[in-house]
């Protein structure tokens, strides 16, 4: 998943700024099961969380 910055910054000010560390090409965002980490690629920023969160979800066995 990609957002522009500008879409990202809007996200991210919707959230607890405690939970939120800022680097100039990472943005973590800090959650009770696992971060999201927004990777800088060019003009977007970039996240595989919902990639690994389904995975996890689709994972035989595990109870969410």
């Amino acid at each position: 998943m990609c957002l522009t910055t500008e879409a990202l910054l809007l996200f991210l000010n919707l959230l607890p700024q405690d939970i939120v560390v800022m680097g100039e090409d990472r943005i973590v965002v800090k959650a009770e099961t696992r971060d999201a980490i927004w990777i800088s690629n060019g003009e977007k920023w970039c996240t595989d969380a919902p990639k690994i969160d389904a995975a996890y979800r689709l994972k035989p066995g595990v109870d969410i």
